[in-house]
């Protein structure tokens, strides 16, 4: 057999061609998978610059449209995690994966354009507790990302606020839960909002107190209609 001759021994012509055959098909592998990606994300942005599921996104007065979108982009979650789940194709499963992380970002991103566009401006109604020794002014809606709503509360106390131990408490917690138009509780919507600069809790002053709602609640307020101060005794009932 011809052979060519290098410094480092005899290489035969079928060796390389072997080579030469080796590198075509990888080049050609991080071909398909690049036009793969790129074709995938083309796909997504035009379904996103076409409307894609936005006729179904629906406005709420006080949370505008982040309820409608987390429940969105939930439900497309879901449905990506199944077929995920489901597939047995190797060859399939980069393209999912990848479509599942670029549907991630798409969220976030709807998010993002929504407060800009439609910032959460409006306060949110709210009911006080009686007989506690604060009372909330004014709550509302601080940042929003994927799958949280960060809330603030603006907080008077009204009384000295002492522990077991007759000193100043430097903690305040505030329980609640949101209520729909049709005056029901919304499911998973306990939660509790803290006071992050520990100061004395005296009589006159006033702070801010900060909670918020995960997907698990925000996907099933499209009907919010106001927050409810509640118990501590509630709210460990419900979580």
């Amino acid at each position: 057999m011809r052979t060519v001759t290098n410094n480092s021994g005899h290489i035969s012509f079928f060796e390389i061609f072997s080579i030469v055959k080796l590198k075509l098909i990888i080049s050609k592998s991080v071909e398909s998978k690049l036009f793969s990606t790129i074709l995938i994300s083309f796909s997504i942005l035009f379904l996103s610059s076409c409307g894609g599921d936005n006729s179904k996104v629906q406005t709420n007065e006080f949370l505008g449209e982040i309820p409608s979108l987390e429940k969105s982009y939930y439900e497309k979650m879901e449905q990506k995690e199944k077929e995920i789940k489901e597939n047995k194709d190797i060859n399939n499963a980069y393209k999912l994966s990848k479509e599942k992380d670029l549907l991630k970002d798409e969220w976030d991103t709807k998010i993002k354009e929504s407060i800009a566009v439609k910032p959460l401006n409006k306060p949110l109604p709210f009911d006080n507790l009686d007989n506690e020794n604060f009372k909330i002014t004014e709550i509302k809606a601080d940042k929003a990302s994927r799958g949280y709503l960060n809330l603030q509360f603006n907080v008077n106390i009204d009384q000295d606020i002492k522990n077991e131990f007759g000193n100043f408490s430097k903690d305040i917690f505030v329980y609640f839960k949101a209520v729909d138009n049709q005056g029901k509780d919304i499911a998973d919507s306990y939660s509790v909002a803290y006071v992050t600069k520990r100061e004395e809790m005296k009589a006159g002053k006033t702070v801010t107190a900060t909670g918020g709602w995960k997907n698990s609640a925000l996907r099933n307020m499209e009907n919010f209609a106001k927050i409810k101060i509640i118990t501590k005794d509630e709210y460990e009932k419900n979580n």
